[in-house]
């Protein structure tokens, strides 16, 4: 499958989940809580660089794939009362397979990958859908692996949150930023890896582990954000 038809179909799934069905009362939703952008910010920004699509897994249909497991990364953004948010910028940003970042300050040991595209960004429609097809990241060190998430939305405050997984239970017990979130959202900000088909409506799609990451946004205000001039797509 290509990155667009991945693109496509990722975007067009129906959640097999409860949450992702429900109808949330404007009681059972916290925000997304806000947690540290760290020193590995892409530069120059995700949006100006040459590759920053919804497949992280290489750099374009003709290069080789990256080191690692590949996995794929989906949810919705929402408000506080479970309404999905349309014209949402979603980007991340992340370590490869050896745990390094493709950053000038990160100055590891461990080998960088050429064929990692280390960062991408996508703008949500009406359902509030994001996908995005990266591999697991690894340890950096004195971390806890984890996906970093930057979510700019009109008029909203721009959140700067992680993704943790489920499977790294010790590690993540062990993690200073991880363990700063309030003990009763950490599990909104951590995600079991389970098999889902690419395309939930062809029984005979491939699947991928799928970690499923719902983000709730703070009340629109009056205040800007600056989502950018829109999704550019320098790779098709």
């Amino acid at each position: 499958m290509d990155r667009r038809n991945f693109t496509f179909k990722m975007a067009a799934l129906v959640f097999g989940s409860a949450w992702a069905s429900r109808t949330w009362g404007a009681d059972d939703l916290l925000r997304t809580p806000s947690q540290t952008r760290g020193p590995f910010y892409p530069i120059p920004e995700i949006e100006k660089q040459s590759f920053f699509d919804v497949d992280l897994t290489r750099k374009n249909d003709a290069s080789p794939l990256a080191e690692g497991e590949v996995v794929a990364i989906r949810g919705t953004v929402v408000d506080f009362s479970g309404k999905s948010l349309d014209r949402v910028f979603v980007e991340i940003w992340q370590a490869c397979n050896s745990g390094r970042y493709s950053h000038p300050n990160d100055n590891g040991a461990s080998p960088l990958d050429p064929n990692f595209q280390y960062w991408g960004r996508m703008e949500t429609g009406v359902d509030g859908l994001f996908s995005f097809k990266t591999i697991l990241p690894g340890k950096y060190p004195g971390r806890t692996p984890h996906i970093h998430f930057r979510v700019v939305a009109p008029r909203r405050e721009i959140l700067e949150t992680q993704l943790y997984f489920q499977a790294n239970e010790e590690l993540n017990s062990k993690d200073g930023v991880y363990n700063s979130v309030p003990a009763k959202q950490r599990k909104s900000v951590t995600t079991a890896l389970e098999n889902q088909a690419v395309d939930a409506k062809d029984p005979n799609s491939p699947k991928l582990p799928t970690g499923l990451f719902q983000i709730v946004l703070g009340p629109a205000s009056d205040a800007k954000s600056t989502p950018g001039n829109g999704p550019r797509n320098p790779k098709k």
